[in-house]
């Protein structure tokens, strides 16, 4: 499977996984690592990748989905909030994004975009 021009394939993000491996000092004596060390280390820094992966799709879903214009609770109008940080836990570990946000006066509530289908 060939990619699209100025995109990386797989191997090539494999690659750059292996490179910070060895020389970002994830397995510093590469030469005398066994499998459970060189397992070990490229789980924990390819889960590291998944996060950052994860985040930045988060974040981008979170951008395309529909605001909410009225509360989902008693249907008064909502007021747009500063976008906010948030955490979700993932299988491969805790994934940050930045989310927009409103809130409803008559509930004191903040909620997130979201569809029946989007992950947030």
């Amino acid at each position: 499977m060939e990619s699209a021009p100025n995109r990386p394939t797989a191997e090539e993000i494999a690659g750059l996984v292996v490179k910070r491996l060895v020389e970002g000092g994830g397995i510093p004596d590469l030469a005398n690592a066994n499998l459970m060390t060189i397992e070990e280390q490229t789980i924990k820094e390819v889960d590291r990748v998944t996060q950052i992966v994860i985040s930045e799709l988060l974040a981008q879903q979170s951008q395309e989905a529909e605001p909410v214009t009225s509360c989902p609770k008693c249907g008064k109008e909502m007021t747009p909030k500063k976008a906010q940080h948030r955490s979700l836990q993932s299988r491969r570990g805790p994934v940050k994004f930045k989310t927009d946000v409103s809130h409803c006066e008559a509930c004191r509530l903040d909620f997130f975009p979201s569809n029946e289908n989007a992950a947030v």
